[in-house]
């Protein structure tokens, strides 16, 4: 079974990132909108031993603003919504996790640059007028299960201080 570890942000006007996605990801109805903080991986750790470790690891973690605004293509044609606010909390738990927790998964190869990815397209001329801000407190991470239809399947929740 492939798990992965995310934050699923709550903005206000979410719909807004649906609706390009609903154009160029065929996750959109399958996942919500995301940041990924460990990417899909299997494992033997069990769901509950990697709940607890993750749990105990980031129990000191605080509440965190972030921003979301401007787009980017990736080298492999992935649209992201860039993180321009709270970049850094969301490395520091990207790293803390992974060096603690699963560091056989870590690709060293990837710079990791938090985003929300919004689908895929050689390119985005077209969404240049798609200037909105997102904005919200991330209060809580996901640990989930990729479903055999790549649905999202919430194992737990964890809340931060």
């Amino acid at each position: 079974m492939k798990r992965d570890i995310l934050i699923f942000p709550k903005f206000n006007n979410i719909e807004l990132i649906q609706n390009i996605r609903e154009k160029y990801d065929r996750l959109y109805m399958l996942v919500p909108p995301h940041i990924t903080l460990v990417f899909p991986f299997t494992d033997d750790i069990s769901n509950e031993d990697l709940y607890i470790k993750l749990k105990e690891l980031i129990k000191d973690t605080k509440k965190f603003n972030v921003k979301f605004k401007g787009l980017s293509l990736s080298d492999d044609n992935f649209i992201f919504l860039n993180c321009v606010l709270g970049s850094k909390n969301i490395i520091d738990l990207h790293d803390k996790i992974y060096n603690n927790i699963l560091p056989t998964h870590l690709k060293k190869n990837i710079k990791y640059i938090p985003h929300i990815t919004l689908g895929k397209s050689n390119n985005i001329e077209n969404l240049k007028d798609f200037d909105y801000e997102f904005e919200t407190i991330i209060d809580e991470i996901s640990l989930e299960e990729i479903g055999k239809n790549e649905e999202s399947i919430i194992i737990n929740t964890i809340q931060l201080k």
